[in-house]
């Protein structure tokens, strides 16, 4: 079982719509039999200095370091992991048998502000949607849910759901694609309403394949 870590970062609202989405995707997860499963690890909690003021043409905008949190994502989950491996060495010494192989390598920070990152060669910010960045064989993905809110709340969590599908999808070596899948980026947010809540075949196919480490 591949266990993702799932965390709030800083003062996340609308987490009614959060927490429907996440038990959305685990459903979604076990009723096509994937061994991926969410897991929730509480909120990160984060100080006033991580919030930015990035002056644009259309004014300011307030934002998220991605370098910080993408650093303190990766602290969370290597935490998260001794604890995982301490209590899997408990219950093993306590039954006197092995276990089910369960592992947590990856990490889901869902954040309201965007994230953004200094140009390096050039003066200006940048922003993301949702990034993920590997340290060695740990990832962390980072998703910014402004885009997606909605005084709609069924809207706004059909939106999230399709979203971290797409950003466990690329944890798991998917790339964009082009048919009607949520691993086809939308242009514009309504373009995003009308994507299927799912993978499609092909799509599915490869997931299902570098889940179980399957080859050719």
């Amino acid at each position: 079982m591949e266990l993702v870590g799932f965390v709030h970062v800083g003062n996340t609202f609308n987490e009614k719509a959060i927490a429907g989405a996440y038990r959305r995707v685990n459903n979604y997860f076990k009723s096509k039999n994937l061994p991926i499963r969410l897991v929730y690890l509480g909120e990160l909690e984060l100080g006033p200095g991580y919030l930015v003021n990035i002056y644009t043409d259309g004014g300011s905008v307030k934002g998220y370091p991605l370098e910080g949190i993408t650093e303190l994502l990766h602290a969370k989950l290597i935490h998260a992991r001794e604890e995982l491996f301490e209590k899997k060495k408990a219950r093993a010494e306590k039954n006197n048998s092995s276990e089910e192989e369960v592992t947590m390598n990856k990490i889901f920070g869902i954040v309201n502000f965007p994230i953004v990152s200094r140009n390096p060669y050039l003066d200006f910010y940048e922003k993301f949607l949702g990034i993920q960045q590997n340290f060695h064989e740990l990832k962390v993905m980072v998703l910014s849910i402004k885009p997606f809110e909605s005084e709609n709340k069924k809207l706004f969590e059909d939106r999230l759901f399709k979203g971290i599908l797409h950003e466990i999808g690329h944890a798991f070596g998917l790339n964009h694609c082009q048919e009607d899948c949520v691993m086809n980026p939308p242009k514009v947010i309504a373009e995003w309403d009308l994507r299927r809540d799912d993978f499609c075949e092909k799509c599915f196919l490869e997931l299902k394949r570098n889940v179980r480490g399957e080859t050719d």
